[in-house]
């Protein structure tokens, strides 16, 4: 099984998932065609393939047939995604690393059911499914209410039982300290305006490399996040409530003035903002794996390891503890949900309880009304 990079008719980056013989998994093509068909992100389709590649292997590997998979099936899968060796009958004898975390074997298992949900749903599929399997993904999980919804929906169904427990965890994040540090140790401008982007205005990598100059309000000192699709260089954003507009300080907007006029020359011929700035694609619209490369720079001169995503998370960490409303955070963000928002970000550290405490401490001591030592 591998996955393989397909470019459709009209120049779109797709991907496929292909057998041992190089023919295509069908049943998979249809579900991630109807996942693009309903507007999901190329990286997301992408993630739904490599999910799935691990779920034929699996099967493949036990001698299994997918339309007969059981909730027992299920747990096995589980069990073979955190097995270091990828074989349930290869059992360690020592305690060894499970190659995926719980979030990501939730995730997977997340996708294999949504992949059956939409079997179940497809004419062409769903008289070969066994009733076993009908019964392991019913009820509440589905996109709509049917009339027994009202009975079924408190009911617990073999969907939520297959959930390995995640331990809950603040995100990374770095401090403002550092972050000035990843700033000095750029050797250009356009370096020092990613960085400084990235960390105030809270935005995603790919939103960033999707902008373009008329994307920048300087009067308003204001940035408008735009859905273009996809682009040349990959860069899309990420959900329908991606697009916003984000404000900015004035330091950041001249920082932009002072990138553009000592990089975007008359040579550059694209709007983009990120462009190369060497190489054979000089002057082309920068990429996810520049971006990586920048990264991986900046490790080896400060020490510290950071992502672009590590700076979203710090950005918004910080507004949060500047006193951001999590409505404000969510739109900052680009979240669509404010659950989101407040399950990665309102978790207080040590240091903020601290603080919050001394606050309070004042108003929750008791009034002695004896002294001590004056009882009778």
């Amino acid at each position: 099984m591998r996955v393989e990079t397909i470019r459709t008719s009209d120049g779109k980056i797709r991907y496929m998932l292909v057998d041992s013989d190089s023919e295509p998994v069908l049943p998979v093509m249809r579900f991630i065609k109807f996942k693009d068909n309903s507007g999901a992100a190329r990286n997301s389709l992408r993630s739904y393939c490599q999910h799935l590649k691990l779920f034929f292997e699996f099967i493949e590997q036990e001698g299994l047939d997918y339309r007969k998979i059981s909730i027992d099936d299920m747990a096995a899968f589980m069990r073979w995604l955190q097995n270091p060796y990828g074989n349930l009958k290869v059992i360690p004898v020592t305690p060894v690393t499970s190659p995926r975390g719980p979030a990501t074997v939730n995730t997977v298992i997340s996708t294999v059911l949504n992949f059956y949900d939409y079997l179940m749903r497809h004419e062409d599929y769903s008289v070969q499914l066994s009733e076993r399997l009908k019964k392991t993904i019913p009820g509440s999980r589905r996109g709509f209410k049917d009339f027994l919804y009202h009975v079924n929906k408190d009911k617990e169904y073999p969907a939520k039982i297959l959930k390995v427990k995640v331990r809950r965890s603040r995100p990374k994040t770095i401090s403002k300290e550092q972050v000035g540090k990843l700033i000095d140790a750029c050797s250009n401008l356009r370096n020092k305006f990613l960085i400084q982007l990235l960390w105030e205005s809270s935005i995603r990598i790919g939103e960033a490399l999707a902008l373009w100059l008329e994307d920048f309000e300087p009067d308003g000192q204001k940035i408008h996040i735009r859905d273009r699709g996809e682009l040349p260089n990959l860069a899309e954003i990420k959900t329908i409530c991606s697009p916003r507009t984000v404000d900015v300080s004035p330091d950041l907007i001249n920082l932009f003035f002072d990138y553009v006029a000592e990089f975007h020359t008359d040579e550059v011929d694209t709007n983009h903002v990120f462009i190369k700035l060497s190489g054979e694609n000089r002057y082309q619209p920068m990429e996810y794996q520049d971006v990586a490369s920048l990264f991986r720079r900046l490790k080896a001169k400060t020490g510290i390891g950071v992502s672009p995503h590590i700076l979203r998370h710090s950005s918004l960490t910080e507004l949060r503890r500047a006193g951001w409303k999590p409505e404000h955070l969510r739109k900052r963000a680009g979240h669509a949900h404010v659950q989101t928002t407040t399950q990665i970000y309102l978790h207080p550290s040590d240091e903020d309880m601290r603080k919050d405490w001394e606050k309070a401490e004042e108003k929750m001591r008791l009034k002695r009304q004896q002294k001590e030592g004056s009882e009778q």
